[in-house]
């Protein structure tokens, strides 16, 4: 039996209902109640605190903040189907047990424990030993979301356990204009990139995902990964798939695949040296003057 659509009416209380529920995340005494040491730890000069963790390091609480954060991020952009999530009456982005092996970038305020910035790097989904050539390859969202097959790109005889999906990189975006604003962007990619530094240690191994070539793949570069831009067609879009309108957009983006070929811990070493001192100005500026005096 079909449900029936919501009515303007429905669709703009269940809007008002979700942003009001999650309009200021807490995660309180974070630090305190993360289990094991994080792969990552920074504070700033802004008074945030950058943790990079699994998800199983998080208490079951917490770890479901994180997905009611991601859907009010995406709503509050438009990249929602309000139908699609009204009618399934969800509070967060739906997630399974993987998350607790995905790992999870979280910037947050460090007196009042509000998130205002988030990352994840997740790992393949399929069976254990699994190559990205064999049949049982269990897609990344990149390949579904076009027509793509990362065997073609990585190698087919490359374990899919070696490759790693980015996602989700935002701020929050209630944030206002601000130094420490300003700087949450940077500390996400920081903490995400530590992850990333790990995974790419493997002999073949990569992170892939998507983004705009003048904003997100562009960032990357800065960064000190190989970025390798990958230009094929975005499948049609489902319109009752919950984040269709990410594709309607002026914009589109392209699927990436990024390496690490020396210059990414160089690169990082610089990014912790501007983001610690707190100094005002571009963080993009200053690490494109960082690699042009490199190249």
């Amino acid at each position: 039996m079909t449900t029936a659509p919501a009515s303007p009416a429905e669709l703009t209380e269940y809007r008002v209902r979700l942003l009001r529920t999650t309009r200021a995340i807490v995660l309180p005494d974070l630090e305190s109640v993360v289990e094991g040491e994080p792969l990552f730890r920074a504070a700033s000069p802004e008074g945030l605190l950058t943790l990079t963790v699994r998800g199983a390091q998080l208490p079951a609480p917490y770890l479901a903040d994180v997905y009611r954060f991601r859907l009010a991020q995406y709503l509050q952009r438009g990249w929602v189907n309000e139908e699609a999530a009204a009618a399934r009456g969800l509070d967060a982005e739906p997630y399974d047990v993987s998350a607790l092996t995905d790992q999870h970038t979280l910037v947050v305020e460090a007196e009042t424990g509000r998130l205002r910035g988030y990352g994840t790097l997740v790992a393949a989904r399929g069976p254990a030993g699994t190559l990205l050539g064999d049949p049982a390859h269990h897609p990344f969202a990149v390949e579904r979301d076009y027509e793509l097959r990362l065997a073609d790109h990585l190698g087919a005889a490359t374990p899919a356990a070696h490759v790693r999906e980015g996602k989700r990189l935002v701020r929050d975006y209630a944030m206002e204009r601000s130094q420490a604003g300003a700087s949450v962007p940077w500390w996400v990619y920081r903490g995400w990139a530590e992850g990333c530094v790990r995974a790419l240690a493997e002999e073949g191994a990569a992170v892939v995902g998507d983004g705009k070539p003048g904003v997100a793949i562009h960032q990357l570069g800065l960064l000190g990964f190989a970025a390798r831009m990958l230009d094929v067609p975005a499948r049609p879009s489902d319109p009752e798939d919950l984040f269709a309108p990410m594709w309607d957009q002026q914009q589109r983006s392209y699927p990436f695949v990024l390496t690490d070929e020396g210059a990414l811990r160089p690169t990082l070493a610089h990014l912790d040296a501007i983001l610690v001192s707190g100094e005002p100005g571009s963080v993009g500026a200053r690490l494109t003057a960082f690699r042009e005096a490199r190249s």
